[in-house]
């Protein structure tokens, strides 16, 4: 990684971790090495190690459908998700791909990470740059979220990074005994 890389990293860091809400050692950690630009490329890096959401994808409307959400959010989730090395993960909504590379960072080589996302195309786009990133062990498809991904369970851990209004069925059905659900 370049020295500049670093140092935006390093800012990046800073600012998640002086947002007023404790980020444990973990978290920050996988914000320091996975490198967030590489989910978002044709942006510059500088814009890219913000803590600020991006909108990566508007709908017919203008309006906002897809985005890499603000580091200090994605950190609070992370950190309430309580990921620990070789846990399996499911997360509704790809996005980027970055939130799934973090989880991976957390889980580790023994654990597993499947996001899912309604937009094909958006699934598309998260595989490519979790593979760029060094992530291409994370099962990325392309599905309604609200029915999870069933091959994948038990999960130790679902989360939402799409709005919800209420807990679907499927997510209950494939967590594991004493696992976690965490939505915004």
């Amino acid at each position: 990684m370049s020295t500049e890389l670093a140092r935006m990293r390093d800012r990046m860091v800073a600012e998640v971790t002086a947002a007023g809400r404790p980020v444990s050692a973990a978290v920050a950690e996988a914000l320091q090495v996975v490198p967030r630009h590489l989910f978002l490329p044709g942006m510059p890096p500088e814009m890219a190690y913000r803590d600020d959401a991006i909108v990566t994808r508007r709908g017919p409307d203008g309006q906002p459908t897809s985005s890499s959400s603000q580091p200090t959010i994605m950190a609070i989730m992370l950190d309430q998700l309580g990921l620990e090395p070789g846990q399996r993960v499911l997360e509704i909504g790809a996005g980027t791909g970055y939130n799934a590379a973090l989880m991976k960072y957390l889980v580790g080589p023994s654990g597993t990470v499947v996001t899912v996302d309604l937009d094909q195309d958006v699934a598309r786009k998260a595989t490519a740059h979790l593979a760029a990133a060094g992530y291409p062990e994370v099962t990325v498809a392309a599905g309604d979220g609200a029915e999870g991904y069933p091959d994948g369970a038990p999960y130790d851990r679902v989360i939402a990074t799409v709005g919800v209004s209420d807990l679907a069925p499927a997510w209950l059905d494939q967590l594991g005994p004493g696992g976690r659900i965490v939505v915004p």
